[in-house]
């Protein structure tokens, strides 16, 4: 009998016809990667991102859950191993789970929660260790988020004299589209609004060398989150004056399917955000689906995916403030085609070699194949914060269309009666 994986996220899927997140995007890879390696793999969406998806299959539906039912759900899949997209559905678990637990660390919430602005952040901390000590195997998107992880799982009772958190970078399939490259310069934009990401400089710029050359396109494919009501930053606004520009393009959010076909139809890919600690920390997705669609990125200079772009001249890692640079970045892609070509080769030999599902998973792979419980150690933080009050539930208020509301208000019921 195969080893059967219940994998929980709170966010759409890239399942034909919706549009998806990073979060949802890194889910998958790590399934579907585990599935590649032979393990029956469950994926369970809460009930209200599922009713998003259009024609859901039967598995999806019998695995859904109710915010407050989390466990009722486990129960009904009766899996081997648990493997949760971030730490917060780990709270929602049951204390006495008998299933071994995988947490992958999508991101840096708490980081990603101080641009947002919608949870407490003296409270927070807490929480994060309360989801860490259930863990019996951790993964997250690479080194350097896994050296931001480390004191949070000491705090939590891991033991650091041993492998707790396992780097594994956003991946996707060995099975990659073929580029279709335009007539013309095409630089595609795309993603969600969120608070904590700025690429004004670059696309300022970029309408700058538009007029210049007086050819080429900007597409941007971007929108609010598909699922959740969520703070959107800046971005809407610049958006909004840009797509007025006769050489701008404008769409929403699209399915995964489609953008992927934009993707591959694009000259390059603007990922160029101004610097912050999220995106030192991000191991970002959007980048790497350019990547696989054998697009080059124009990247910043300070985060860990930026090493494998310039390792492999799959794109250019600038710094954002760099306006100058950037200017001479553009005028290489309008004026070298041929190299610009080679730069999308390179990038999709540098997904196969390094960022391909069937090779990055393996660490997940071993714990699957002998998962263990975890023989739990006490937090460290329970000296170090007071236990949850009311001030969490107050802001929680501001939650109420977002699946961390559902979170926390049940945490309160369990951990404060």
């Amino acid at each position: 009998m195969r080893t059967r994986i219940q994998v929980i996220c709170g966010q759409p899927l890239p399942l034909p016809g919706c549009p998806t997140t990073g979060a949802g995007l890194r889910t998958w890879s790590l399934g579907e990667g585990l599935k590649q390696h032979g393990f029956e793999v469950v994926y369970s969406l809460p009930k209200d991102v599922l009713e998003k998806v259009p024609n859901p299959s039967e598995d999806l539906e019998k695995a859904a859950f109710d915010y407050h039912k989390l466990g009722d759900a486990v129960e009904k899949i009766n899996p081997d191993v648990i493997l949760t997209q971030g730490w917060l559905w780990a709270n929602m678990l049951p204390d006495n789970l008998q299933a071994p637990l995988a947490v992958d660390l999508t991101g840096p919430y708490l980081l990603e929660s101080l641009f947002s602005q919608v949870e407490d952040q003296a409270q927070m901390p807490f929480l994060k260790v309360q989801a860490l000590r259930k863990a019996d195997f951790v993964t997250c998107a690479g080194l350097y988020q896994k050296h931001y992880f480390l004191p949070w799982l000491l705090l939590a009772g891991h033991d650091l004299l041993h492998e707790v958190c396992h780097a594994i970078p956003m991946s996707l399939s060995p099975n990659m589209p073929t580029p279709m490259p335009p007539d013309e310069p095409v630089f595609l934009y795309s993603g969600i609004f969120l608070p904590w990401q700025d690429a004004s400089t670059v696309l300022r710029r970029l309408i700058v060398a538009l007029d210049t050359y007086g050819r080429g396109r900007l597409i941007i494919i971007a929108g609010a989150h598909p699922t959740y009501t969520f703070p959107t930053g800046d971005m809407p606004g610049l958006i909004d004056e840009l797509r007025q520009h006769p050489r701008v393009d404008f769409t929403d959010v699209i399915p995964f399917d489609t953008l992927v076909e934009r993707t591959r139809s694009s000259t390059v890919c603007i990922d160029l955000m101004a610097h912050n600690p999220e995106r030192e920390l991000a191991f970002t997705t959007r980048t790497v689906v350019a990547l696989w669609s054998g697009v080059p990125i124009l990247y910043n200079n300070y985060s860990e995916l930026s090493t494998y772009i310039r390792d492999y001249q799959a794109g250019w890692t600038l710094n954002p403030d760099d306006t100058a640079k950037i200017d001479d970045t553009l005028n290489f892609i309008f004026e070298q085609p041929d190299q610009v070509h080679s730069y999308g080769q390179n990038a999709q030999r540098l997904v196969h070699e390094c960022l391909n599902w069937e090779r990055t998973i393996e660490p997940l792979v071993s714990f699957c194949q002998s998962p263990y419980k975890r023989e739990q150690a006490g937090s460290h933080l329970d000296r170090m914060i007071t236990p949850l009050d009311d001030r969490l539930w107050r802001s929680a208020i501001q939650l109420k269309n977002s699946s961390a509301y559902h979170v926390l208000k049940d945490i309160k019921r369990r951990f404060l009666g």
